[in-house]
């Protein structure tokens, strides 16, 4: 009988442990995942300008970039449990005072620290995630989990913003970080490694990494164009924030078909292929909404958002397997999601600045441009990945 009760004391506190690590790794998500539904509800507030509307959505973002970086140095230097438990306290009170605040400078700023308090608990959660027996098992987890919550709220939010405006969305965003918060109050990973990293060094070609690094910022600038700003594409042409909002989610879902046929398509076709095949089928997604007009704008909303989406999952996976094999010590790996993060940084300010001076329709022909110039220079990393591998191979020989 003790045996038995030591064992399902055991299982019960592994599942805490697990389902807190996964419920602070999907906040960490929460923004990026919900962007459309935050600048629409950033511009429906009517206090902020379309420039000002950029500048928020980046705010978070710029956050976790900063925090994603720097956790290079810090992560296994710090007790998570702590760490965590006071980022999600900041997190949870900026998103309270965010709530309150309508001054575009202050908002800006506690968005900020609100992205620096997510980045620090998203890190902590991701290396704990990976120092699990079966690392892969647990971020397909993660992922999971992350896309059930983007399809909630796609679903649910636009409701609440209906309802509640601006504020709703932080409202949001609190009630979900408390079961992570009281999940983690009762039990946590604890750092197992303690290496100190003090400069940054990779096993492979520089060339090929600034080009891999390059690429992935590339695609994700388009991501910061075009996805940002697909919930305002679909007001434009007459359809409700609901309409909107149950289409990106019902893509969202269905994308992760686009990450489960991506490896044994570049496995049998190779990389390149997979490239081409992502820029082929995005871009006429891209020319249709461009074209979309009020009447058909439901069938051709729909069609081409689920498309994009679908492509938008099946090519992350590639870019990581470039990402990967640019740098032999494993080391480089960590900066792929920091890429992601600079070009969805930079991407929603400058698509906030064209919408100032012309229709938000034309945020597409940057995303289109910054699609074509990613595939492009994901090829030639890998190219020059692999020439580097030869060289080394013949001077070892």
């Amino acid at each position: 009988m003790e045996q038995a009760n030591t064992m399902t004391s055991h299982w019960l506190s592994n599942a805490i442990n697990v389902v807190g690590l996964l419920l602070v790794a999907m906040m960490g998500a929460a923004v990026t995942n919900l962007m459309p539904l935050m600048v629409g509800a950033y511009s429906d507030s009517g206090h902020f300008t379309p420039t000002q509307v950029g500048w928020l959505t980046s705010a978070d973002i710029a956050g976790i970039l900063t925090a994603s970086v720097s956790a290079f140095f810090w992560c296994r230097r710090v007790h998570w449990r702590l760490m965590t438990l006071f980022g999600l306290v900041v997190f949870i009170f900026c998103n309270w005072l965010s709530a309150a605040v309508t001054d575009f400078t202050i908002l800006f700023l506690i968005r900020l620290a609100a992205g620096l308090a997510c980045g620090v608990t998203y890190a902590i959660s991701l290396a704990a995630l990976g120092d699990r027996g079966n690392a892969d098992k647990a971020f397909s987890a993660m992922v999971s989990v992350q896309v059930a919550f983007g399809t909630l709220g796609f679903w649910v939010l636009p409701g609440i913003i209906d309802d509640k405006g601006l504020d709703g969305v932080f409202w949001f965003f609190n009630l979900c970080l408390l079961p992570a918060f009281l999940l983690v109050l009762l039990n946590y990973s604890t750092n197992q490694r303690t290496s100190k990293v003090s400069t940054f060094s990779i096993d492979g070609s520089k060339r090929a990494a600034a080009l891999v690094f390059a690429g992935v910022v590339a695609y994700y600038f388009a991501q910061g164009t075009v996805w940002a700003y697909l919930e305002r594409m679909a007001v434009a042409v007459e359809l409700t924030q609901a309409q909107a909002g149950q289409i990106l989610g019902a893509g969202f879902a269905i994308s992760v078909l686009g990450s489960m046929v991506s490896g044994a398509f570049a496995v049998r076709y190779g990389r390149r292929a997979a490239l081409v095949a992502t820029a082929l089928l995005q871009l006429p997604c891209l020319v249709a909404l461009y074209w979309m007009v009020p009447g058909h704008a439901w069938w051709v909303y729909a069609s081409a958002t689920v498309v994009y989406q679908i492509m938008w999952s099946f090519v992350v996976p590639v870019m990581m397997g470039i990402f990967n094999d640019v740098d032999r010590s494993g080391r480089l790996i960590v900066l792929c999601v920091s890429a992601f993060k600079v070009g969805l940084v930079i991407g929603p300010p400058v698509a906030g600045a064209v919408v100032t001076f012309a229709e938000v329709k034309d945020v597409l022909w940057l995303g289109g441009v910054a699609i074509v110039l990613s595939m492009v220079l994901l090829d030639r990393a890998g190219q020059s990945s692999q020439k580097y591998a030869q060289e080394i191979r013949r001077e070892t020989d």
